[in-house]
């Protein structure tokens, strides 16, 4: 009689690796996996990877960042181990396996239903981020379409960065920031060295003739609320 299985299941030694994630500082992860991978391109280029995350900080967009970090390193991100909520849903909701190590399991009490319940599927918003790794020079402009933008190197004085979603620069900001340019009040700035020439988010902006002395050079984030720009020095 023959066998009419369509599927057949094998268990295989693949080789996997764990990166344990140590800091949230995205532009030195960046450098250590490039350096990781440009050491050895024969054992890390298109290896599967394991992300272990236990910094209870860690956020959903960092891990995004992170992510794309080593999709452009010729990585392949598989899944991660974490017991931060946060971290599992985004895993779970961008296709990634959760390993068992620190995710946490939640059991429900099932009840019996005669009708199926099905849940709607929600999309993002916006795409994982686009990242710029090279410096943005005077009078360039940098768009980031339906998606947010994160920045690696410094933005030059008269340079554009514009996103529908939110900015994060982590080196000196002296141009142009432009955030949530398809309306989303909802959109951050984050400036690592504000110096910025110009902040707008969602057609909301504030201009400077000359950086006050409690904003040049500080790590701030730039939120809209009541339709105002509020400035929070971190």
């Amino acid at each position: 009689m023959e066998n009419d299985n369509l599927v057949e299941i094998k268990t295989q030694d693949e080789t996997i690796c764990t990166l344990k994630i140590l800091s949230k500082n995205t532009s030195q992860l960046f450098d250590e996996i490039a350096n990781l991978v440009e050491g050895d391109k024969d054992k890390y280029k298109y290896m599967p990877v394991i992300l272990e995350i236990e910094n209870k900080h860690f956020q959903a967009n960092e891990l995004a960042i992170l992510i794309e970090i080593l999709t452009q390193n010729q990585m392949a991100a598989i899944g991660i181990r974490s017991d931060i909520q946060e971290l599992i849903d985004f895993a779970r909701f961008s296709g990634l396996a959760v390993f068992n190590k620190f995710a946490k399991i939640i059991k429900e009490e099932k009840k019996p239903s005669a009708t199926p319940q099905f849940k709607p599927e929600i999309k993002p918003k916006h795409r994982l981020p686009k990242i710029i790794v090279g410096e943005v020079a005077q009078s360039e402009q940098v768009l980031s379409k339906d998606s947010d933008l994160v920045l690696l190197a410094p933005v030059r004085a008269d340079a554009d960065v514009i996103a529908h979603g939110s900015v994060s620069a982590y080196r000196e900001m002296q141009g142009n920031v432009f955030a949530g340019v398809d309306g989303d009040e909802k959109a951050t700035i984050f400036l690592h060295s504000f110096n910025a020439q110009l902040v707008s988010i969602a057609g909301v902006y504030k201009q400077f003739e000359t950086v006050p002395a409690k904003l040049h050079s500080r790590s701030v984030i730039v939120t809209l609320e009541e339709g105002k720009l509020k400035f929070q020095i971190i």
